[in-house]
């Protein structure tokens, strides 16, 4: 820590920087959220992580618990941000100013998006994930195994805050891949792809062994099929409901689609208004009235009373997610066009918009001409391209079971944005020079 001290005050500019973050960030009290009372209970739908880490500081303090832990989160995502800037800027070697931009990027979301002061799992998501992308440039760059090691570590304690990013796994299974095809290095490919499936396997055996201890039960997270069913049921038809055969699960539906139709939010054939519309949907209406349908159709009527005195709560949510994921499977089947449509709106959506892919998709085939042409991809190349697929895997993933809200995607966006300013400042003076060669002839 004094090490990290000593350095930053070597630059009186990004010193002066972090320090007015620190005042700006802790002048605030705990913010909390309805979702914060189920990380404090250990809920049944949230995985080990922050709840552990609530836990944690319950037994180091015995007053102001959570104003200790925003604290610490906001040390611990400014540190994180110091990292991976201070990487960047010594990598690059880049000027005072674009430090400074860099700094402000990943700042940005702290005062916007996700404060560290929220009593959240994003409070700790957010740096985690800075480290383990910091690990994968290094990864990228150095080739080495002392950094493959701390990026499966970070990543795997992403992965236990947050599930969303599992995606990261798929871009580590990509770049080994590459690494092996392209330019023939078999010892790093089996390295990354080895250290990653074995992180991927932890990451899934601790999240029983949560349950396990916490919930009695070695299971994951009862939650996915619920998530799933939610866009096949916002985008319903006649056609789609007869595939439902069960009785339990057409009356659920048909329960649903009533009270989503006296919201004025769907109803049966009913063209969808919007892709906000689904956020609207999803926002205020699909857990509050889904919990209440499943509570009255499950609960009391397959889950009799002898079923409830001979099983868990964790059990009912599992019978429940079960359902909901065999009703999403048979929409989703039923009414596969629109769904797909739909689904790649979102997604482009939650990459930025029509616009912003289509501009990532040119810089992305310049980067791959380039590197065509050198048989190989240098880091920058590499840091735009894996940037690029970690926000199209995080949009792709949170698409499939919730809409592109900001606080699931500002994580990849950020990076990549920032990524983007460095390549533009590298690639600005390259053209420069060009354009006075073209002059000068």
């Amino acid at each position: 820590m004094m090490d990290m001290f000593s350095k930053i005050t070597k630059d009186k500019g990004i010193f002066f920087v972090f320090l007015l973050a620190i005042v700006f960030l802790l002048n605030n009290d705990p913010i909390f959220s309805p979702d914060t009372g189920s990380y404090e209970n250990n809920s049944i739908l949230r995985i080990g992580m922050y709840p552990l880490i609530i836990t944690f500081f319950k037994f180091l303090f015995k007053e102001n618990v959570f104003k200790y832990l925003a604290i610490f989160q906001t040390l611990f995502s400014l540190g994180a941000i110091y990292f991976l800037t201070n990487f960047l800027r010594t990598f690059f070697n880049l000027n005072f100013y674009l430090h400074v931009a860099l700094v402000g990027i990943f700042l940005f979301p702290l005062a916007t998006h996700v404060s560290a002061f929220n009593i959240i799992s994003e409070s700790i998501a957010y740096p985690l994930f800075l480290l383990a992308s910091l690990s994968f440039f290094k990864v990228l760059a150095y080739k080495d195994t002392k950094n493959t090691i701390l990026f499966v570590t970070f990543l795997f304690l992403l992965c236990f805050t947050r599930q969303q990013f599992v995606f990261f796994y798929v871009v580590a299974f990509i770049y080994a891949i590459y690494m092996m095809i392209f330019e023939k290095n078999v010892k790093i490919s089996s390295k990354v792809f080895l250290a990653s499936a074995l992180s991927l396997c932890s990451f899934f055996i601790a999240e029983k062994s949560y349950h396990k201890i916490y919930h009695g039960h070695f299971a994951g997270t009862p939650f996915a099929g619920t998530q799933f069913l939610m866009r096949p049921l916002f985008l319903i038809s006649s056609s789609a409901l007869k595939s439902i055969e069960d009785h339990q699960q057409k009356q659920f539906l048909l329960e649903a689609i009533e009270e989503f139709k006296k919201n004025d939010i769907t109803s049966l054939d009913q063209q969808a208004k919007d892709l906000y519309a689904y956020e609207y949907f999803y926002n205020t209406m699909y857990h509050r009235i889904s919990s209440k349908i499943w509570g009255k159709i499950w609960s009391k009527d397959i889950l009799d009373k002898k079923f409830n005195k001979d099983h868990t709560s964790f059990e009912v949510m599992q019978i429940i997610d079960h359902n909901a994921l065999v009703m999403g499977i048979k929409l989703l089947e039923a009414n596969f066009v629109a769904s797909a449509i739909y689904y790649i709106k979102d997604t482009m959506r939650g990459m930025g918009g029509y616009s912003y892919c289509f501009f990532l998709f040119i810089i992305l085939f310049c980067c791959l001409v380039a590197s065509y042409k050198r048989k190989k991809m240098d880091f920058l190349y590499l840091a735009l391209t894996s940037s690029a697929l970690m926000h199209l895997g995080n949009s792709a993933l949170v698409c499939l079971f919730e809409p592109p809200l900001t606080r699931y995607m500002y994580y990849t966006s950020t990076l990549l944005f920032a990524v983007i300013v460095i390549f533009m400042a590298e690639l600005f003076p390259y053209m420069l020079q060009q354009s006075k060669k073209s002059c000068a002839e």
